[in-house]
């Protein structure tokens, strides 16, 4: 079964690698967390990193005009491409993109020459100057992100503020399997409802107090994604929870939970993302004081 969009698109396997060197190499608890930072801060700035996400754009069947004049449909930051620059078409789960001149767009380094139809799940990226065009699926709907290397998110970050290190937040944990295949309903931030995979609870101690949460994925997944929410989400912490990928251990194994790796979701750097929620059964009933906290923009 294929993966839910949300766990293909934030998973990190090449930070898994990383962390697995890590490991290996002798360094202490806080350098291997200090690392694993180092990588993530790298990873929101990439090329197609949540920082550098500027626009999200529903598209319905029809054609649908973008460029910087205001006249247009999907209105592009100033100066960043032509006033009428072209235009989407969406015909079920088929795009159309018509430039309005040959050579405005680039793919894969080529330049592109008349209009191109693709289709949303084996989407292309058209790249113009500081642009750049991706697009998503989501509960049947078909929608363009824009990426911008001049995103004020990106031009204004200056990292996240996070807990001390604290390996009073680093516990083993035991995969209890389910009975029966099992999936969860999990919403996200714009409403819909995904029914996401699961193989089994992830049951551990904090402070001498049981809690449980449900792992996301499936059964042979080299990673397992939690979404997590705990009491400091109040104030300290994103609203909406925090994130936090594990190895698998497999049915009744066990495997290190680090809380001290629980990260922000792309939804508490921009406001053009379909984050998931923490279900109710991730919701734990304690202070989770480790990991990155609130991020906060100073423009």
């Amino acid at each position: 079964m294929k993966l839910p969009w949300f766990i293909r698109i934030i998973c990190y396997p090449i930070l898994a690698f990383l962390l697995l060197q890590a490991c290996g190499s002798g360094l202490s608890h806080e350098e291997e967390v200090e690392l694993w930072h180092q990588d993530r801060v790298e990873r929101l700035s990439a090329e197609r990193g949540w920082l550098k996400l500027a626009g999200l754009f529903w598209l319905e069947d029809g054609t649908h005009t973008f460029g910087t004049a205001d006249t247009n449909d999907i209105i592009l930051p100033e100066n960043s491409i032509l006033p009428e620059a072209g235009s989407l078409t969406i015909n079920g789960s088929m795009i159309t993109l018509s430039p309005a001149e040959d050579g405005l767009f680039s793919i894969n380094g080529e330049a592109l020459t008349g209009s191109l139809t693709f289709p949303v799940e084996n989407a292309l990226e058209p790249e113009h100057g500081r642009l750049a065009f991706t697009f998503i699926e989501r509960g049947g709907e078909i929608a363009l992100r824009l990426y911008d290397e001049q995103s004020y998110v990106y031009t204004g970050f200056t990292g996240i503020e996070r807990f001390p290190v604290n390996a009073a937040f680093k516990t083993e944990a035991k995969l209890i399997p389910h009975e029966q295949a099992s999936s969860l309903p999990i919403l996200n931030v714009l409403g819909q409802v995904t029914d996401t995979d699961s193989p089994g609870i992830l049951t551990f101690e904090l402070g001498g107090e049981p809690l449980s949460l449900w792992a996301l994925g499936e059964a042979d997944d080299e990673q397992l994604f939690l979404i997590v929410a705990d009491h400091t989400n109040r104030e300290e912490t994103f609203g909406g929870g925090r994130f936090l990928y594990v190895p698998n251990p497999g049915p009744n194994g066990t495997v290190l939970l680090d809380f001290n790796k629980l990260y922000n979701p792309p939804c508490a750097f921009s406001d053009y993302t379909t984050c998931p929620l923490p279900p109710p059964e991730n919701r734990l009933p304690v202070r989770i004081e480790a990991g990155e906290k609130r991020y906060h923009q100073y423009f």
